[in-house]
């Protein structure tokens, strides 16, 4: 298992005892699980979380145990999950569905133990079945996609409306990949060091531009969490503009807010996800949709995990997956 302390970079791979799920619980034999950019803030020491937990949060694998008061589920179902563990289910977001929002929640990966590991255990109530068409890389795949969909389905964009996404991280190109599914024109920019991700971009259909024209497109979606990058996109967008911030910041940064006034721009923050959410991303999965497997760079034994994580950080590498 790959496991983080209680001290930035404070990562190891480590072996800690095996347990059985309890009731509602369900025992998944990880497979492939996918390293976020949380990972790398995570490494860094940018995320406030308990240490001596297995990091890991976008996974897929085979369910190899079920715990009483499950049921949809048997064992050998190719399955992904959801990484919200327990909610306290009373408060507003939970009643109305939104219980990624619950300030109760707690997280596969960040709050108790997740996938970098040969097991993981769930809640059953947050497993989805994988349909036969969807490889278990793929599935690994589905977290980010539900992050990028949920996000796009929170502006509602309408067909031939300009998108301009900024930062071609994966998180940038799977919601360039969720405007281009609404049928939008989408373009996308990066920095130099983007060159690799912004080919891939190019790959997948998402056309690069270096710089946006001002007041120019209808909705902007910042994916790069960078000041420059949100600056640059509060310059392009439209007077009456949607303005949609999917990118982590980790830090305060400072913003033209007379910007959102003079253009009488709409702000629009997204987290997370949620079920419905992840059944669609499923959904265009199958229907062919979104491609996920040009995102994915290359796979890696989980003792290669340091050199990998060094290579995102320098942008050498897009969607890294360890492989189990």
């Amino acid at each position: 298992m790959l496991r983080y302390g209680v001290k930035p970079k404070e990562w190891a791979v480590k072996d800690v005892p095996e347990r059985a799920p309890k009731y509602g619980e369900v025992k998944i034999q990880v497979k492939y699980a996918g390293i976020c950019g949380s990972d790398l803030h995570m490494y860094l020491g940018m995320f406030d979380v308990p240490g001596n937990v297995v990091s890991g949060h976008e996974f897929s694998g085979i369910i190899s145990e079920i715990g009483d008061g499950v049921t949809g589920f048997k064992v050998g179902d190719r399955v992904t999950a959801e990484h919200t563990f327990a909610v306290c289910e009373k408060c507003e977001a939970c009643r109305k569905g939104n219980y990624q929002l619950c300030k109760e929640r707690v997280s596969v990966g960040f709050d108790v133990d997740g996938g970098f590991a040969e097991y993981v255990i769930v809640s059953g109530k947050y497993v989805h079945l994988l349909p036969d068409s969807i490889s278990l890389a793929e599935g690994a795949m589905t977290e980010p996609l539900a992050c990028a969909l949920h996000a796009v389905e929170l502006i509602a964009p309408k067909a031939a409306q300009k998108v301009l996404v900024v930062g071609p991280g994966p998180i940038g190109l799977l919601t360039g990949l969720c405007f281009k599914a609404y049928n939008c024109l989408v373009d996308i920019i990066g920095t130099p060091a983007d060159r690799l991700r912004l080919d891939k971009a190019v790959q997948v259909g998402i056309n690069v531009i270096n710089t946006p024209e001002d007041s120019s497109y209808d909705i902007v979606a910042d994916c790069s969490g960078s000041e420059k990058g949100i600056d640059a996109g509060l310059k392009a967008i439209k007077a009456g503009g949607r303005y949609l911030q999917v990118g982590i910041a980790g830090k305060p940064v400072t913003i033209n807010f007379d910007a959102l006034l003079y253009k009488e721009i709409s702000i629009q923050g997204t987290y997370c996800h949620n079920y419905p959410t992840w059944e669609r991303a499923l959904a265009m999965e199958k229907m062919g949709l979104i491609d996920l497997k040009p995102i994915i760079s290359e796979e890696i034994a989980l003792d290669q995990w340091e050199n990998a994580i060094e290579r995102l950080m320098k942008q050498e590498a897009i969607k890294i997956l360890v492989r189990f």
